[in-house]
């Protein structure tokens, strides 16, 4: 199985998640060198760079505390979390009424499965196509 097909069930799993829970507004994954390994249809490319690269110098920092698990910075807007699944990061954007806990649990257990499934299926580098 090639990147291609990984980077498009990543892809459909991160739509899936905004057909269930429709308060995330925007969703993608990279890795922690910056590789983009998958984004939502509503997130431009361009935005996903400026993200990774504002986060950038928080999580090379949070190495020497022994990493990070997850982030979440509040606005007036809405709520951005980043959370870590194994080598991945998983950004998400909520409106400012999300129900914090649904998202997490939605994000938190479709996203690992499609990852193991994805894994067992062929063990291949992810990369975003």
């Amino acid at each position: 199985m090639d990147n291609e097909v990984y980077s498009f069930a990543l892809k459909n799993t991160l739509s899936e998640i905004q057909n269930i829970c429709p308060d995330i507004k925007n969703s993608f994954m990279f890795k922690e060198d910056g590789e983009i390994i998958a984004g939502d249809e509503n997130t431009p490319e361009r935005t996903i760079i400026k993200v990774m690269d504002s986060f950038d110098g928080i999580l090379e920092k949070a190495d020497t505390i022994g990493g990070v698990d997850s982030i979440t910075l509040e606005s007036s807007g809405g709520k951005v979390n980043v959370s870590c699944m194994n080598d991945l990061y998983l950004v998400t954007v909520t409106s400012k009424n999300a129900d914090e806990n649904y998202v997490k649990t939605v994000t938190h257990v479709l996203v690992p499965t499609i990852l193991k499934l994805l894994e067992k299926i062929t063990p291949a580098p992810l990369k975003w196509g």
